[in-house]
């Protein structure tokens, strides 16, 4: 009997060139049993072996302009979940010297933005070329939409793609908060003969055990030699980010660790993004260190690059109302095939 065959698209998300961005594999179940089948979904992640492989089956009660679809997603080990904020408190504890920054309603344990990027890019192009809207429904923290947006934000026709998640809730570390003295320790072991002092505001993401450390304006992020090493010892996800300079065309730069889950460096972190919104727009000094012509413009969105050897870019808009982070960027088919079963 000839193997059945199961049709895959390797994706480059946060990019619009190949080889750049986030790669992550999608699959489009195109039957309920199939899609029911979760150790074979684990096999194909563990085959891809890329960080994130996105599965995603088609529902009823959508349209042609507005299908809907059941999305999950999967790294070559596990279930990548969304915990709501009733299973996970949103901090640990709350001293009086900490600075509730920002709380959502969803606390993103673990937030695949690139594959849902990927998904969402190989939805639009090879299922609904018509659509403007997808809808998805996760397992476990409800519904995330994905929309074809312009540069103004208009939902026209294009292939910027809008990701709506919610904002990590975050506290700044003060100087003299417990946590504080393990991460700069971390940190000076990390980055090869750095100078701490050039550290200017240290923020937590408790959903994530994230510390955001933020480096003075001009500070060379993409040049920084980087062990990543000692970052297993304070967090999930280490987030570096710094003011970019105005003649970059971007008002921030990050660059994103996740050493504890085997992950040395990520080449582009749609998840970092949602705490690095309110990190920046919801707090005034970080705010007023940001180049002047960002100053001058609007402060409810950041134009945002990742600056690792892959590289990435996106823009990142704040809605500080209902605490959601819309995730705006590019994605880039590379390949596509089939799996033999």
């Amino acid at each position: 009997m000839a193997p059945r065959e199961l049709a895959y698209t390797t994706v480059d998300a946060f990019t619009s060139s190949p080889f750049g961005g986030n790669p992550a594999a999608v699959i489009v179940w195109p039957d309920a049993t199939l899609a029911a089948d979760d150790a074979l979904a684990q096999q194909i992640a563990a085959e891809f072996n890329l960080s994130e492989t996105a599965f995603c089956q088609l529902l009823d009660g959508g349209t042609a302009l507005e299908p809907v679809y059941e999305l999950r997603w999967r790294t070559p080990m596990t279930e990548v979940r969304l915990l709501s904020g009733r299973e996970r408190a949103i901090c640990e504890s709350f001293q009086t010297d900490e600075k509730l920054i920002c709380t959502g309603s969803a606390v993103a344990l673990t937030v695949s933005g690139h594959a849902t990027l990927a998904t969402a890019h190989t939805l639009f192009t090879s299922h609904h070329p018509e659509a403007k809207t997808i809808t998805f429904q996760t397992r476990h923290s409800g519904t995330l939409t994905a929309r074809r947006v312009t540069d103004d934000g208009s939902n026209e026709k294009s292939d910027l793609i809008a990701l709506d998640f919610p904002a990590a809730p975050l506290i700044t570390l003060e100087d003299g908060h417990r946590r504080r003295p393990k991460i700069m320790e971390a940190v000076s072991r990390a980055v090869k003969a750095f100078d701490t002092s050039k550290v200017v505001r240290v923020g937590w993401w408790d959903g994530q055990k994230a510390p955001i450390v933020e480096f003075e304006a001009g500070t060379e992020l993409e040049s920084l030699e980087i062990d990543p090493t000692p970052f297993a010892d304070i967090g999930e996800l280490i987030i570096l980010t710094c003011p970019a300079p105005a003649e970059s065309g971007f008002d921030i730069f990050s660059r994103v660790f996740a050493p504890a889950f085997g992950v040395p460096e990520d080449p582009v972190t749609g998840a970092a993004h949602t705490a690095l919104a309110p990190f920046w727009l919801l707090n005034d000094q970080s705010l007023s260190r940001l180049h002047d012509s960002k100053r001058a413009q609007t402060t409810s969105s950041l134009r945002a690059k990742q600056v690792s050897r892959r590289g990435g870019e996106m823009v990142v808009k704040l809605d500080e109302k209902t605490r959601r982070v819309d995730l705006k960027g590019s994605a880039r088919r590379v390949m596509r095939g089939v799996i033999e079963l």
